[in-house]
């Protein structure tokens, strides 16, 4: 069994080649990117990450290209793991960058199985039909606030990120949830060239919360995963946000934290 430490670094692993499928990756000495030169307005598709730098010179360089993205799009979005370097981070607060809500990193190693509420379906995203259905419940997420941290979302930022996750095709898959042929739930199953599995972008209706609906979707992307190889699967949650607890109760154990920062253009 991968010790903590190991299995920290594949969820982190895991972690960005999720957020970089279907982007334009910028590779540079101490830091790599993401960007999506048609959506500079969707923060997650437009990040740096992969930060290596150690020595002082080092950060000057990487912080340098922050910069220059920063002038760029107008903002600089920063992620970071349990191993970035500690004087990466201090820098980051020095130079008044203001830190996200941190993603606490969980990982299953275990067996899941729940209970399928009545009426229960599920089904892969695949047609425009699909994609549709999938925007009109992305929006209502983002109205609701949880995911985005307050903050209002505008409807071609929205659509800008479900195409986003429209690119993941491939790696990535899309599962919409109904009760009664309703769509109310949808989540997403990556598995990761490492052999880890990844269940991410979750979200249910407030009218169909507190039926198990969220834990028959999860159970049925690890299921997906586990049919394709994945033994180790990762979710991630907000630290601040209620779903951490579902999570544990599933199985799924906390291993690190991603951190990210922002400043944007005076």
């Amino acid at each position: 069994m991968l010790s903590i430490d190991a299995l920290a670094r594949r969820a982190c692993d895991t972690y960005y080649f999720h957020a970089a499928i279907g982007m334009d990756v910028t590779t540079q000495d101490f830091c790599s990117s993401i960007q999506d030169g048609d959506r500079p307005y969707v923060w997650d598709l437009n990040r740096i990450f992969g930060i290596t730098a150690q020595t002082a010179q080092e950060i000057d360089q990487a912080m340098a290209f922050a910069e220059a993205r920063r002038q760029a799009l107008g903002y600089a979005y920063i992620s970071a793991s349990p191993f970035t370097a500690p004087a990466v981070i201090a820098r980051l607060a020095f130079d008044d960058y203001r830190e996200e809500t941190p993603v606490i990193q969980m990982v299953l190693q275990a067996r899941l199985k729940a209970i399928h509420p009545a009426g229960y379906s599920l089904q892969p995203v695949t047609s425009d039909t699909d994609w549709q259905r999938l925007y009109e419940l992305v929006l209502t997420d983002h109205s609701e606030g949880a995911r985005t941290r307050g903050k209002k979302v505008e409807a071609h930022v929205t659509r800008g990120m479900v195409d986003g996750y429209r690119r993941k095709t491939g790696p990535c898959r899309f599962f919409l949830a109904s009760i009664d042929d309703t769509p109310c739930a949808y989540g997403s199953a990556t598995i990761a060239p490492n052999g880890m599995g990844m269940v991410e972008d979750l979200f249910t209706l407030p009218a169909f919360r507190r039926r198990g609906l969220a834990s028959a979707l999860i159970a049925d992307c690890v299921d997906h995963l586990r049919q394709n190889g994945c033994t180790d699967i990762l979710i991630g949650s907000l630290a601040t946000e209620p779903p951490k607890a579902l999570y544990r109760k599933l199985g799924f154990q906390p291993v690190c934290m991603t951190r990210s920062f922002m400043k944007r253009k005076a």
